[in-house]
C-alpha cells in the first residue's frame, strides 16, 4: 500500500507568511495553479481512495486531484490543521516577537501546555489514529490531503522519531510525502516532493 500524504496548495495567508491555523481560507490563485499541477501528477497513479481535512484548503485541493479520478472526496475530521487560535491571523515574525515564550515552548515541548494552542503530542495522537483507520480500510493507493502539521506527525510516527523532531524538516505547500506499507512495514518512500510544481512553488 501506498498513501500519498499531501499538503494543501497555498492561501493568501501562506504567501503572506500568516499563523492560519483553522481559519478556513479558501486556495489563492497560486494555490490553484499548484492543485492542478498536483491532478496532473496522480493522473497516472492508481488511486482507490481520497481523504482529506475538513478545511477547505484541503478540501479545494483533494477535489482537484479527484477529478482526474473519478473519485469522491472522503472528509477526515482527525485531518484537521492544529487549534492555533491564539496566533491565528498574525504574521510569523509577530508571533515569534510578541509570543516568545509561548511559541518556544510549544516548538520545543511536545506536551506544552499553552491556552489557544494544540500542543503536538494531541496532533500527534489523532494523526495516528486517522492514518491507522485509512491503512485498515485498504487499497494499494491512496491519498491524503492534510496540513503540514499533521504531516509532520505521520512521518515521526512512520520513521520512530521523537516528537521533537517535527520541526527538523520542511514540508512546502502542494508537497507529496509518500509512505509505503509492506507487510505492516511503515517506510517513508518520498519526503516534501515538489518535482511537480515547477516554477509555482
Amino acid at each position: 500500500m501506498k498513501i500519498y500524504v499531501v499538503r494543501h496548495a497555498s492561501t493568501e495567508y501562506n504567501t503572506k507568511r500568516r499563523w492560519q491555523g483553522r481559519i478556513d481560507l479558501p486556495l489563492d490563485d497560486n494555490g490553484i495553479r499548484q492543485a492542478r499541477a498536483l491532478a496532473l501528477r496522480f493522473a497516472s497513479v492508481s488511486v482507490d481512495r481520497i481523504y482529506s481535512s475538513p478545511l477547505k484548503r484541503a478540501r479545494q485541493t483533494a477535489e482537484e486531484i479527484a477529478k482526474v479520478h473519478g473519485l469522491g472526496v472522503e472528509i477526515v475530521e482527525d485531518l484537521i490543521e492544529s487549534d492555533l487560535s491564539l496566533w491565528e491571523g498574525l504574521p510569523a515574525d509577530e508571533v515569534k516577537r510578541r509570543f516568545e515564550r509561548e511559541y518556544k515552548e510549544w516548538a520545543t515541548n511536545p506536551d506544552a501546555k499553552i491556552s489557544g494552542v494544540e500542543n503536538v503530542r494531541s496532533v500527534y495522537e489523532r494523526t495516528k489514529r486517522a492514518f491507522e483507520r485509512i491503512y485498515n480500510i485498504g487499497g494499494e493507493g491512496v491519498i491524503v490531503v492534510t496540513h503540514a502539521i499533521v504531516v509532520r506527525a505521520v512521518v515521526c510516527y512512520t520513521m520512530k522519531m521523537p516528537l521533537e523532531s517535527f520541526r527538523e524538516f520542511v514540508i512546502h505547500n502542494a508537497s507529496v510525502t509518500t509512505l509505503l506499507i509492506k507487510d505492516g512495514w511503515w517506510r517513508v518512500y518520498h519526503l516534501n516532493d515538489t518535482s511537480h510544481l515547477g516554477v509555482v512553488l
